[in-house]
């Protein structure tokens, strides 16, 4: 369910009696779910606790009758409750490894999972999940998470105001760089905080108990041993990064860093297999395709299965519709976009872009839009995928200034909004591309824009004999992680299509 059904739905969902829901899957707790449960060490009373229920799937609520169908297969279901005590988010958890492993139901970020540990308490651990909240909360100590395996943000930090944190994230190379993120938001705010690195082979706080032989000394050991080596060395020397170092190599060395293929092998040459997390810049003069050669790169993204959101202040979702459509039947997109093509044969494309368009979010923003309205869209759709999307955005020109704020420059605007869009790839963990408009006489992007920019691409048109397709020249001008360098492409606008 993408986050434009949740608006289509969101007057039947709001009327759910989140209460009442929540007592029938309490009373679908099946044998398949005690084992699941039993095998993670949550134990019957903690089920009654935190009121976890189960969907078989079989029989259930269906939408249309204020109802929600097997949304939750399978699943083990648990409550989110507000500041307040109120439930206001389900999120089931499959039991047989079917994605994405979590589920929520309305995607709400800003509540913490087991808020109440932290009303008496002085010191809290900051888990990566809600199974690591129950397993510690079955232990007597006091957890809290942000759900659905959300990203920590600033709103949250007021919560721990004067408490010390002790941060543990998932044992792998993501959530040691997603614990020093939330320590520096921590430490902005002045709170005592300790990052607790679990033993290699163990993935989270729940494997731990599971597999541990006496789970509470040894934990409490562990982050006895991290506050005396913080104490001991406050500011602590580059050693402790470098299993994280050593990580990230052995996968580049085996060939497992995932790349994600353009669709030009010249390019992913270049890039060294693709697409990877962080900032790409696409620069051009008006009307050289830019937008065209974003939505060919999202559509061959899409179709490899990888989720896409592409966010266009420049083009309505039926104009980027009928480049796709275009595209697949060989034709110019002037004749789709004038209606001027057969019914059957756009109909016939419209079956093939199904597979392109299952991958696919198109958000179209208007001049009102804000990038901070785009960023919570986003976090909506990752949370219903289970996986970070990749992000196209066109263009930057066209993204409006942040209300209130001090007036800037063009350029001065151009690069708060790009190193915005650098702190979105940092933080989700995913390529964003970004399509930007060279003005006359410009060959490259400003250097306060690039600045924040991984890669630097900028479309240059080559000399064309008449009646001959477009020549253009994909120069790669910056480019951290890999090499500079020229890609010659062809844009057929009779296909509406670029090639090698």
């Amino acid at each position: 369910m993408t986050s434009i059904d949740r608006k289509r739905l969101a007057p039947t969902l709001a009327a759910v009696d989140l209460d009442g829901l929540l007592t029938y899957y309490q009373k679908q707790l099946r044998e398949e779910a005690y084992f699941y449960l039993q095998k993670r060490g949550i134990t019957e009373e903690t089920v009654l606790q935190y009121r976890i229920g189960f969907e078989i799937g079989k029989i259930g609520f269906y939408v249309d009758q204020n109802q929600l169908g097997d949304y939750f297969e399978h699943r083990v279901i648990v409550p989110i409750r507000n500041y307040d005590g109120e439930i206001v988010d389900l999120i089931g958890r499959s039991i047989d490894n079917r994605e994405p492993k979590y589920k929520p139901l309305y995607g709400l970020d800003q509540y913490l999972f087991n808020y109440s540990a932290l009303e008496d308490t002085d010191e809290v651990v900051l888990c990566n999940g809600i199974f690591d909240v129950l397993t510690l909360s079955q232990a007597k100590m006091p957890a809290v998470c942000v759900p659905d395996n959300g990203m920590f943000k600033e709103q949250h930090l007021s919560l721990f105001a004067g408490k010390r944190v002790y941060i543990c994230m998932g044992n792998d190379e993501t959530g040691r760089r997603d614990s020093t993120r939330i320590e520096a938001l921590f430490r902005e705010q002045g709170n005592e905080t300790f990052i607790i690195n679990l033993p290699e082979t163990i993935r989270d706080i729940n494997d731990l108990f599971i597999r541990a032989q006496n789970p509470v000394e040894t934990f409490l050991a562990i982050v006895n041993k991290t506050v005396e080596e913080t104490m001991l060395a406050p500011v602590a020397p580059d050693i402790k990064n470098s299993t994280v170092y050593l990580e990230e190599y052995m996968k580049r060395f085996r060939g497992q860093v995932a790349s994600i293929r353009t669709g030009f092998a010249k390019l992913d040459l270049l890039l060294f297999g693709g697409f990877g997390n962080g900032l790409y810049l696409l620069a051009g003069s008006g009307s050289i395709g830019k937008s065209m050669l974003l939505k060919q790169m999202a559509d061959e993204l899409a179709f490899q299965q990888n989720p896409v959101i592409f966010v266009s202040w420049d083009m309505t979702n039926f104009e980027l519709w009928a480049r796709s459509i275009a595209r697949i039947i060989g034709i110019a997109p002037q004749k789709v976009l004038g209606g001027k093509v057969d019914p059957e044969q756009v109909a016939e494309a419209n079956k093939q872009y199904v597979k392109i368009s299952k991958m696919l979010w198109m958000l179209e923003c208007s001049i009102d839009t804000t990038l901070d309205q785009v960023a919570a869209s986003i976090e909506r759709i990752a949370a219903v995928v289970g996986k970070e999307p990749v992000i196209f955005i066109d263009h930057l020109q066209r993204i409006p200034a942040a209300k209130g704020a001090t007036p800037l420059t063009w350029e001065q605007q151009q690069a708060a909004i790009a190193y915005t869009l650098k702190q979105w790839s940092r933080e989700w963990n995913c390529p964003i591309i970004a399509a930007t408009a060279l003005e006359l006489g410009q060959d490259n992007v400003p250097d306060n824009v690039q600045a924040s920019a991984d890669v630097v691409m900028i479309m240059q048109p080559n000399e064309t004999e008449e009646d001959q397709p477009q020549s253009i020249s994909l120069v790669l001008k910056k480019n951290r992680n890999g090499t500079i360098g020229n890609i010659p492409l062809i844009f057929h606008n009779d296909r509406a299509l670029f090639t090698e």
